[in-house]
């Protein structure tokens, strides 16, 4: 009886929610009427690489006449040691980027800085502690991105 109740319940609450009108926050952002070029990137290779990945799909579109933003990327990568043990050995790193964009919008130049930060423990393998940073440093790219369109959108 009680899985019955239960099963009806979930049944219910799954069908009122997909009805609700419920959409993620940046749903929308598909949509956006401006479009990317990156002119520049130097720093970091992978973070780079995964950023330019993402940026991608807001490059620029033949025919297109709406905002292009000319786009130079600068980033910094850094991997710190946050904690050691007893004996000296690194137990914890911390990982920081910092990129700056130079934007330029019909001569109009704007220079904006994000900086994110993450600890990450130490791992006993290495080969799996690089492709864990490699991770991070993809997940950097993709809040980074957030961050910029958020704040190409606002000009």
């Amino acid at each position: 009886m009680i899985k019955i109740k239960t099963t009806v319940f979930l049944i219910l609450v799954l069908f009122l929610f997909n009805n609700c009108g419920y959409t993620p926050q940046y749903a929308k952002k598909d949509n956006l009427n401006f479009s990317i070029e990156i002119i520049g990137l130097s720093g970091d290779r992978d973070f780079n690489n995964a950023f330019k990945t993402k940026l991608s799909k807001y490059s620029v579109k033949k025919g297109f006449d709406e905002k292009i933003f000319k786009i130079n990327v600068v980033s910094k990568y850094e991997k710190n040691t946050s904690l050691k043990d007893s004996s000296g050995t690194t137990t914890e790193y911390e990982l920081n980027i910092k990129v700056g964009f130079k934007v330029t919008y019909e001569n109009v130049e704007k220079n904006i800085t994000i900086k994110d930060s993450f600890r990450m423990k130490k791992m006993s393998d290495s080969f799996e502690e690089s492709n864990y940073e490699k991770i991070i440093k993809n997940n950097f790219a993709e809040t980074i991105k957030e961050k910029l369109l958020f704040n190409l959108i606002r000009m």
